[in-house]
Formats: structure tokens, C-alpha cells, sequence
């Protein structure tokens, strides 16, 4: 194999990837079936003596890998070796807030630092401003902004500076144009909302957009629905931080917080210390992994 070097994989399209390495692009494609890679990868590449073109060899190993349960409840990787999770939200289309509580249980389960971004906050948040008042409780960073007037942009910036951040959200919120706000020059693809506003899906697979040597933003597709993978059905009470604070003191060890006498979770909502909906949510995480349990 003549030498290629090392790189940081871009984006993925099956058994083709774009790789940044020091010389520049260079698209790959993939050595042997059983590699696989994600946005985010750090791999070796190089030209091999019977291919024309450059391959990627092999994969380093990786900090982390943010991956969602697929239809029949198979993990799916999504992004490797990220820094922070964020959520994007908007006004249009109307939030869906038990998928923004998964996308943080998901990066609470995987020790990543979580931010919302709202956007769009031109067209007023009162409509959504109490559920982000829970998240704020919770010392969940929110930050608004707004692509179409330029507010909030530079302090966005600021923010993600430094770090790996991945994008996550419906489709429809703006997070291309978020990415074409912060790093103009990746005339990411965006698209208005339907007649419905209902998004259509203009980001198909997740792409890295350098933002300095040492931060980049990853652009997920949007998505209509999200679980993060996990072994254990205990996963789903980590992944709601205060509904884990609390457990310490039920009466029972392997309490599930669901209908066991003496459950200080089950109290904490009942005297509205814990919100009836982030509970209802925590609920059916728990339901979806014991379903999807061995």
C-alpha cells in the first residue's frame, strides 16, 4: 500500500467517505465488508497497490460513538468522538419535547455536555417558553437565536468554540442554516418548511463542518423520533437527572419509579417537585427498554 495518512472522516455514504486529512479532501472508499465508519472517525487511509483510488484502512479507536435505536430497535451509529450534544429547537415546527429528552438523556448516558439551541426566536418563544423554563431548573443551558435576523449568531459561536459539537433535532428547525449562519462558507443545502410545517428532510447523512483546528459542528439528519441505545433498563432513570437525584431515596434499591410503594419519584411528582411531563417521558423510555430488553 503507498502511504495516504490520517484524517477525520466528513461525512458517509455507505462504502464511500469524504476524509479531511493534512493535504486536504480525499474521497475514500471503504477496506474489507466489515469496516464500518461515521462522521467523526479518526482513520487511516492510503492508496493500495491493485485500487486506483485511496481507501480508508482502518479506524482509531474512538472517544465515544453516539448511536439511536433504528426501527426494529437496533443500535444506529450517528457521530463519533463528540464533545457536546445539541439540541436544536424551534417555534415552527411546534417542539416535540420527548424526543429533546432523550436526545439529553442520550448525552447524559454518554458523560457529553447538553445545550438547546432555540432558533428562529424572531417568531416568539411565549408558546414554548414554560418547557424551557424546566430545562433551565435543571441547569440545562438554553440559548436563543435566530438565523433569519442574525441574533445571537456570535454568542452561538462563542459558545461552541472549541469542542466538537453535533447537531440533533426534527427536521425543519434549521439546523443547516444554523451551520450556514456560523461557518458561511459551507453553503450547507436548506429548504423552507411545508405548507404544514412539517420539515423536509434536507441533511441525509451526517457532515462535519470545521470550524477552527481544534471545534467542528456535525449536522444530523432530522429525525421524527429517537432512543438512545442502552443495555440496561436502569439506563432510562440516568438518563433524567433529577429523577436519579431523587431515587436515592426510595424505599427500594431497584426501585422503577413506576408503581412500588414508598417511591420518593413518584412523591417528588405528586407534590410538583418533578414535572408530571419530564416524568411521563422518563416512563416511556423505561417502557421502550424493557420492551427492547433480552
Amino acid at each position: 500500500m503507498v502511504a495516504g495518512g490520517t484524517g477525520t472522516v466528513l461525512a458517509s455514504f455507505g462504502r464511500s467517505v469524504l476524509v479531511l486529512g493534512s493535504t486536504g479532501l480525499v474521497r475514500c472508499g471503504l477496506k474489507g465488508r466489515k469496516l464500518r465508519v461515521v462522521c467523526g472517525d479518526r482513520v487511516v487511509w492510503g492508496y493500495p497497490l491493485s485500487a486506483d483510488c485511496p481507501s480508508v484502512e482502518a479506524v482509531e479507536p474512538r472517544r465515544n460513538l453516539i448511536e439511536r435505536i433504528d426501527s426494529r430497535g437496533r443500535p444506529e451509529p450517528v457521530a463519533a468522538n463528540i464533545d457536546r450534544l445539541a439540541v436544536v429547537v424551534a417555534p415552527q415546527p411546534v417542539p416535540d419535547w420527548f424526543l429533546v429528552d432523550r436526545y439529553w438523556a442520550g448525552a447524559v448516558l454518554k458523560d457529553l455536555a447538553a445545550l438547546i439551541i432555540v432558533n428562529k426566536n424572531d417568531l416568539g418563544i411565549d408558546g414554548i417558553e414554560l418547557q424551557l423554563d424546566e430545562y433551565r431548573k435543571l441547569n440545562l443551558t438554553c440559548i436563543e437565536v435566530s438565523c433569519e435576523a442574525g441574533t445571537g449568531i456570535a454568542d452561538l459561536a462563542r459558545l461552541l468554540a472549541g469542542s466538537v459539537t453535533l447537531l440533533v433535532g426534527q427536521s425543519g428547525v434549521g439546523k443547516s442554516s444554523l451551520v450556514n449562519a456560523i461557518v458561511p462558507e459551507a453553503a450547507a443545502q436548506t429548504a423552507e418548511l411545508t405548507r404544514d410545517a412539517e420539515g423536509r428532510h434536507t441533511t441525509t447523512t451526517a457532515r462535519w463542518y470545521q470550524l477552527a483546528p481544534t471545534s467542528a459542528i456535525i449536522d444530523a439528519p432530522g429525525v421524527r423520533d429517537f432512543a438512545p441505545p442502552a443495555h440496561l433498563v436502569r439506563a432510562a432513570e440516568r438518563g433524567f437527572i433529577e429523577i436519579h437525584e431523587r431515587s436515592v431515596q426510595c424505599r427500594f434499591k431497584d426501585c422503577r419509579h413506576m408503581e412500588e410503594p414508598g417511591c420518593a419519584v413518584r412523591t417528588a411528582v405528586i407534590h410538583q417537585q418533578i414535572s408530571t411531563r419530564r416524568y411521563e417521558s422518563y416512563r416511556r423510555l423505561f417502557r421502550l427498554y424493557e420492551k427492547l430488553a433480552p
